[in-house]
């Protein structure tokens, strides 16, 4: 019986990477699971880990001072699975991230 939560508490820490770039941008806001949590930033991006506990699909909220804000859209994301999701937004348009 112990097995069981120690597995489930094992999905929790599977580390899921969030990163945007954005000039001029003053914040980023990760949308998933119905939960809304602040990206850190750090060295001229937005970026924060959370853990996956849902299936379904996100955003990423960039907000500018100037501007409306644009989302980033989140792939499908699954429980237990290792996922990185980078964007650079350029000309007000979310763009996944090769680098």
């Amino acid at each position: 019986m112990l097995l069981v939560p120690m597995l489930a508490a094992g999905c929790d820490r599977t580390a899921n990477t969030f990163e945007v770039r954005a000039v001029g941008a003053t914040s980023a806001d990760l949308i998933l699971c119905g939960r809304s949590t602040p990206l850190e930033r750090t060295d001229g991006k937005f970026t924060g880990t959370l853990p996956i506990r849902c299936e379904g699909d996100g955003t990423i909220k960039v907000g500018f001072p100037d501007r409306p804000p644009v989302n980033c859209p989140i792939g499908y994301v699954t429980p237990g699975a290792v996922q990185s999701f980078k964007f650079e937004v350029d000309s007000g348009r979310c763009e996944a991230s090769r680098a």
